[in-house]
């Protein structure tokens, strides 16, 4: 009989103790070709740009001033922007702020037609979103709701409070982020107890499933389309 993996649980808390010099990063987990990372936000960032990935900026604590071509937006403590590919931006705050970064990585399967290898002009306008207030609104228990989309890729918001369904995916890895509350991950690794800004990676195939006595937020991250199409004849 194989042995079982086991799952690394990460605390956000501890990881940003850590990072002490203004805007040095360190990568937290690796989801598929997502790379989850904080940083450490004070003082201001030179103005850029990625022509090959959208980024996901959700404030751990602290304020930051997001500035980029489609408006400034000012993030909060679980208030959340993403910056599509080719639009230029940049992060600042006055005091020290912890920002979680999630962001492609990993250049595969990047075809013409699926997933922009480079990014196109276009405008739009840069929207925020709470998750707190996200959360307040859902009213079904271990329902994802989908709240934005990064690359191939969408952030759900799952509302738990009792005992969910076992959940396993077969093509990806799963992010289990308690965003809020207590909760406890049953695998077959064991009983893995999560707390408010704790995380695991439940690897691909492994059945798993949350439990909470009270009410609770769960972030993850679904892949929405296949990572592969075929080519033209």
């Amino acid at each position: 009989m194989e042995p079982t993996q086991t799952l690394d649980k990460v605390s956000i808390a501890e990881q940003a103790g850590r990072l002490t010099e203004p805007f040095t990063m360190m990568d937290l987990v690796q989801i598929d070709d997502l790379t989850l990372s904080i940083y450490l936000c004070q003082g201001t960032m030179p103005f850029h740009r990625h022509v090959d990935q959208d980024e996901l900026f959700l404030v751990h604590s602290g304020t930051i001033s997001l500035e980029t071509d489609w408006g400034t937006a000012v993030l909060r403590p679980g208030e959340l922007s993403v910056v599509p590919k080719g639009v230029g931006h940049r992060s600042s705050s006055l005091l020290r702020s912890y920002v979680l970064l999630v962001q492609p990585r990993l250049m595969i399967n990047r075809r013409n037609g699926y997933r922009r290898l480079f990014a196109i002009k276009r405008s739009g306008h840069l929207e925020k979103l709470s998750v707190p207030a996200m959360g307040r609104q859902v009213q079904s228990f271990f329902q994802p709701v989908p709240l934005v989309q990064l690359d191939t890729f969408v952030l759900n918001l799952t509302v738990c409070q009792g005992t969910g369904p076992y959940w396993q995916v077969e093509d990806q890895s799963s992010l289990v982020f308690c965003y809020e509350g207590q909760t406890v991950l049953e695998s077959p690794a064991g009983r893995t107890p999560l707390g408010q800004g704790e995380l695991v990676v439940v690897p691909v195939g492994v059945a798993h499933r949350v439990s909470s006595p009270h009410r609770a937020m769960l972030l993850g991250l679904e892949r929405r389309q296949p990572p592969d199409l075929p080519l033209p004849d």
